[in-house]
């Protein structure tokens, strides 16, 4: 069941791929279904990022080299990876500028499904009327989380001039992300399947329930456990 993914893309540095495979942040040959309730059997496993700070604060650099630090008030990252994004992306634009400050804030996450949205709690809304804001998130897979993001930060009137990514996975495009620019470390391709087409369904192979949204998948299908 090995699905190929080009790793060898020519918009994709090396050293950041090395950086992924370095900690085994990108897995294959498993049954996997995504936030989005998308099946593959390719994971991009950011929480295996998280727990190293030599790494991850150097792909943070990497995520804020295209934008000029005196030009990005605030940066938002959607809970919970999105945090950590947030923390250290806004350190390397900081580490940049000759005056002033570059906040990190989170938003979020309220309902469920459909009706999941994003908000800004504890003071943080108050951070973002008027000030240029970048959007960091790990992997864009269908851009729905961050569009949502992005029109929560739209609705406290700010002014949202890009999306920085660890990875795009799902070939999001500007225009499913709210019409924002997007700048991602990896472009990795691939596959995916709705629950009804799903080949490794249809063979039976084992849901990982290890990662992504296994567990809760085989909790409403037992009679594929």
């Amino acid at each position: 069941m090995n699905q190929l993914y080009d790793s060898a893309n020519e918009t994709n540095d090396p050293i950041i791929l090395q950086m992924f495979r370095e900690v085994g942040a990108i897995i294959t040959d498993s049954h996997f279904v995504y936030n989005s309730g998308r099946h593959s059997s390719v994971y991009i496993n950011k929480d295996a990022l998280y727990i190293h700070t030599r790494i991850i604060s150097a792909l943070c650099e990497r995520m804020a080299q295209p934008y000029r630090a005196e030009e990005i008030d605030v940066v938002v990252g959607p809970v919970l990876g999105g945090i950590v994004l947030s923390q250290w992306v806004a350190h390397a634009l900081n580490t940049r500028r000759s005056s002033g400050e570059t906040l990190a804030v989170y938003a979020e996450k309220e309902g469920m499904g459909e009706e999941q949205r994003f908000s800004f709690h504890r003071g943080y809304d108050r951070c973002l009327p008027g000030k240029n804001i970048l959007i960091v998130e790990d992997v864009l897979t269908t851009g729905g989380s961050v569009r949502r993001v992005v029109e929560a930060v739209r609705q406290h009137r700010g002014n949202v001039v890009g999306v920085s990514a660890l990875c795009n996975r799902g070939n999001v495009q500007s225009e499913a992300v709210g019409a924002v620019p997007i700048h991602t470390l990896l472009t990795i391709p691939l596959q995916t399947y709705s629950e009804e087409e799903c080949p490794f369904c249809q063979q039976r192979v084992p849901i990982n329930t290890d990662l992504g949204k296994g567990r809760a998948f085989l909790a409403k299908h037992p009679e594929l456990r």
